[in-house]
């Protein structure tokens, strides 16, 4: 009996003792990702993408237009079969620019996914790399932290090991 108590003990004392070895930080990455130097042009980027998407969008309404304005005018004139290959034609075009709507609106997700890519794969590498220096087992996002009763705040580390002051 006394033999398997100071084998329990022995468990918890290892226990207890691997749990306090861990050591927690946190970082702002929200914070340090709008200061890595560079991402300035990720929005220049994306701008130019979402303006050239919204001008191919136009192009499609005003073709739109102007061929509804058209069938509205001549439509009295119209025969019936003509009429008709005639608001068929409308109706492509308005689907086409509701499917273009969709997809741009998905392109230019994806767009801003890619630009941010190489900013996001830095700020995870230095993270990683002041966790390995300074013995950290977890860092977290304080935007996800729900509660916190100690750590370290890294972001200054991280700072400093993407060259941001």
């Amino acid at each position: 009996m006394r033999r398997t108590f100071l084998l329990l003990i022995a468990i918890l004392l290892v226990g207890t003792t691997s749990v306090k070895a861990q050591k927690y930080g946190h970082v702002n990455g929200q914070e340090i990702m709008m200061q890595i130097p560079g991402i300035d042009s990720l929005q220049i980027k994306l701008d130019a993408f979402q303006k050239e998407l919204q001008a191919t969008g136009e192009a499609m309404l005003q073709e739109f237009q102007t061929k509804k304005d058209l069938f509205d005018k001549q439509a009295g004139t119209m025969s019936a079969s003509v009429r008709k290959v005639k608001e068929n034609e409308l109706l492509s075009l308005q689907n086409n620019i509701l499917e273009f709507q969709e997809s741009a609106q998905q392109d230019l997700e994806n767009k801003q996914l890619e630009l941010q890519q190489p900013f996001l794969d830095k700020l995870t590498k230095a993270i990683a790399d002041v966790a390995k220096e300074n013995g950290y087992t977890y860092i977290f996002d304080e935007r996800m932290l729900l509660y916190s009763e100690g750590g370290d705040n890294v972001s200054v580390l991280v700072k400093k090991k993407l060259g941001i002051k």
